[in-house]
C-alpha cells in the first residue's frame, strides 16, 4: 500500500523520491504527500494567476491545454500549439519527450494538481 501511494504521488522522479525519503525520518508518508500536493496545487494556481494578469488570451489557451490532461497522462506533442507547448515546458508544467513525440505533466504531483485546479 505504501509503495503504491508513494508512486502515485512522486512516480520515478529522483528529486522527489529523495525529498520524501528524507522527510520520512520525522513525518508520516501521508502527511508528506498531502503537503507536497498542496504545494504543487498552489504553485499551479499562482502560475495561472500570473499568466492571466499578463495575458488573458494566453491564459485561456493554457487552461484549454491543461484540460486535456484531466483524463489522460500523455498526449501527442503536436496536438498542442508550439508556442503554448514550449511555454509550458519552460515553466516546468509539462515535460516533452521528443523521441516519443509525447507531452506529459512534469511529475505525478503536477498531474494531480492539474486535475484539481483545472475545471
Amino acid at each position: 500500500m505504501r509503495k503504491s501511494l508513494f508512486y502515485s504521488y512522486v512516480g520515478g522522479k529522483p528529486i522527489l523520491i529523495i525529498k520524501v525519503i528524507d522527510k520520512l525520518r520525522y513525518e508520516k508518508l501521508d502527511v508528506i504527500l498531502k503537503f507536497m500536493l498542496k504545494d504543487a496545487i498552489q504553485k499551479l494556481k499562482y502560475f495561472l494567476e500570473n499568466v492571466k494578469e499578463e495575458d488573458e488570451e494566453l491564459y485561456n489557451k493554457i487552461v484549454d491545454v491543461l484540460k486535456l490532461f484531466k483524463e489522460t497522462y500523455e498526449i501527442e506533442d503536436i496536438s498542442i500549439n508550439k508556442k503554448i507547448r514550449e511555454f509550458l515546458v519552460k515553466k516546468n508544467i509539462l515535460f516533452l519527450n521528443p523521441v516519443e513525440g509525447i507531452l506529459k505533466p512534469q511529475s505525478f504531483l503536477v498531474w494531480k494538481a492539474i486535475k484539481r485546479v483545472i475545471e
